[in-house]
């Protein structure tokens, strides 16, 4: 039995460690031989997620007269076609109050921008910023999934 503590978030970003949270309750409850419980006095082991920083950054770039419509943008202004979610955590496993694992992982994913200029782009920001939350949780849980497999691995 493992009680999951609630993701600490060193970000900036509020929410993000709700995502991760999510996304690591999800994988250890699908996990045969792993109960997360509600209680900590009800475990035998407890984990800590900390999100230590979770970025979007331009991954490709065009020219802005190649946005929808065509020839609209100026042909010498270069905008983000993709950008790339990325986000580092650190997890932690204590058995009887004593740390018996610890990891840090990084994962990024690539997601589209929107490719709309004008009217058009009007919703631009909220598209790339709904693609983002998306990708992130994407992100997570691939995340999760790859410390499921170290717990198991290494228990």
């Amino acid at each position: 039995r493992i009680y999951v503590r609630p993701v600490k978030n060193e970000t900036y970003r509020p929410g993000i460690e709700n995502a991760v949270y999510s996304q690591l309750v999800r994988m250890l409850s699908s996990t045969p031989g792993l109960n997360p419980v509600n209680n900590p006095d009800d475990a035998d082991a407890e984990i800590q997620g900390v999100v230590v920083d979770v970025k979007r950054a331009v991954s490709g770039e065009i020219k802005a007269s190649e946005l929808n419509p065509k020839g609209v943008g100026p042909n010498t202004l270069l905008v983000a076609s993709e950008y790339s979610a990325s986000l580092d955590c650190q997890f932690v496993l204590h058995l009887h109050n004593k740390e018996v694992w610890r990891t840090e992982i990084r994962r990024s994913r690539p997601f589209p921008a929107n490719s709309q200029i004008g009217s058009l782009g009007s919703t631009g920001a909220l598209i790339n910023e709904s693609e983002f939350e998306r990708a992130v949780s994407e992100v997570a849980a691939d995340m999760m999934a790859d410390v499921r497999n170290s717990l198991i691995q290494d228990f």
